[in-house]
């Protein structure tokens, strides 16, 4: 039976400072609702979702 892999998608992005501090304040608010989840994870989430915005703004024009 073959075995399936599951990768992580791997993204890198550039962001200012002030973009940064954002979005890690932002993450911190959240963090205290789900105090499992990571800094990192929930940025990610977050980019995630903007992203996902952004694309469906996009296909609606």
């Amino acid at each position: 039976m073959p075995v399936k892999r599951n990768y992580a998608k791997k993204t890198t992005i550039e962001l200012s400072d002030e973009h940064y501090f954002f979005l890690k304040e932002k993450a911190l608010a959240l963090q205290k609702q789900n105090k499992n989840a990571s800094i990192v994870s929930i940025i990610r989430d977050l980019i995630g979702k903007d992203r996902d915005n952004w694309i469906n703004k996009g296909k609606k024009k």
